[in-house]
Protein backbone atom coordinates (compact mmCIF):
# COMPACT_ATOMS: atom_id res chain seq x y z
CA UNK A 1 0.00 0.00 0.00
CA UNK A 2 1.30 3.23 -1.21
CA UNK A 3 1.56 5.69 2.02
CA UNK A 4 0.87 8.69 -0.45
CA UNK A 5 -2.57 7.70 -0.21
CA UNK A 6 -2.98 6.93 3.19
CA UNK A 7 -5.92 9.27 3.47
CA UNK A 8 -8.10 7.59 0.52
CA UNK A 9 -7.41 4.26 1.69
CA UNK A 10 -8.65 5.18 5.11
CA UNK A 11 -11.79 6.83 3.38
CA UNK A 12 -12.50 3.78 1.84
CA UNK A 13 -12.33 1.35 4.70
CA UNK A 14 -14.80 3.70 6.42
CA UNK A 15 -17.17 3.84 3.54
CA UNK A 16 -16.84 0.27 3.26
CA UNK A 17 -17.31 -1.03 6.93
CA UNK A 18 -20.38 1.91 6.67
CA UNK A 19 -22.29 -0.27 3.70
CA UNK A 20 -21.16 -3.03 5.25
CA UNK A 21 -23.17 -2.22 8.41
CA UNK A 22 -26.13 -0.77 6.73
CA UNK A 23 -26.39 -4.14 5.53
CA UNK A 24 -26.65 -5.85 8.65
CA UNK A 25 -23.45 -8.03 7.64
CA UNK A 26 -20.23 -8.97 9.94
CA UNK A 27 -16.86 -9.22 8.57
CA UNK A 28 -17.16 -12.62 8.99
CA UNK A 29 -20.15 -13.36 7.09
CA UNK A 30 -18.39 -10.62 4.15
CA UNK A 31 -14.64 -13.00 4.46
CA UNK A 32 -17.14 -15.99 4.40
CA UNK A 33 -18.42 -14.37 0.71
CA UNK A 34 -15.00 -13.72 -0.85
CA UNK A 35 -13.00 -16.92 0.51
CA UNK A 36 -10.91 -15.02 2.91
CA UNK A 37 -10.54 -14.11 6.38
CA UNK A 38 -11.99 -11.89 8.44
CA UNK A 39 -8.75 -10.20 9.48
CA UNK A 40 -8.11 -9.55 6.12
CA UNK A 41 -11.93 -7.77 5.88
CA UNK A 42 -10.94 -5.46 9.10
CA UNK A 43 -7.42 -5.17 7.56
CA UNK A 44 -8.82 -2.93 4.49
CA UNK A 45 -11.40 -1.45 6.45
CA UNK A 46 -8.57 0.25 9.16
CA UNK A 47 -6.31 1.09 6.12
CA UNK A 48 -3.69 -1.45 7.39
CA UNK A 49 -3.45 -2.86 4.53
CA UNK A 50 -4.34 -2.18 0.60
CA UNK A 51 -6.76 -3.71 -1.73
CA UNK A 52 -6.32 -5.36 -5.34
CA UNK A 53 -9.26 -3.42 -7.99
CA UNK A 54 -10.40 -7.17 -8.57
CA UNK A 55 -11.15 -7.71 -4.75
CA UNK A 56 -12.19 -4.39 -4.40
CA UNK A 57 -15.27 -5.63 -6.85
CA UNK A 58 -15.92 -8.94 -5.20
CA UNK A 59 -16.29 -6.79 -2.23
CA UNK A 60 -18.74 -4.25 -3.41
CA UNK A 61 -20.82 -7.37 -4.48
CA UNK A 62 -20.36 -9.13 -1.04
CA UNK A 63 -21.97 -6.22 0.75
CA UNK A 64 -24.52 -5.58 -2.40
CA UNK A 65 -23.16 -2.27 -2.76
CA UNK A 66 -22.22 -0.74 -6.15
CA UNK A 67 -18.14 0.03 -6.18
CA UNK A 68 -18.87 3.61 -7.57
CA UNK A 69 -21.72 4.43 -4.46
CA UNK A 70 -18.70 2.93 -2.14
CA UNK A 71 -16.21 5.17 -4.12
CA UNK A 72 -18.28 8.31 -4.16
CA UNK A 73 -19.05 8.11 -0.39
CA UNK A 74 -15.19 7.98 0.57
CA UNK A 75 -14.96 10.82 -1.76
CA UNK A 76 -12.55 8.57 -3.83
Amino acid sequence: MNSKFLKEYKNLGLSIAYFRKSRGLTQQKVADEMNVSYETISRIENANTGITFDMLLELSKAIDTPLSEILKHANI
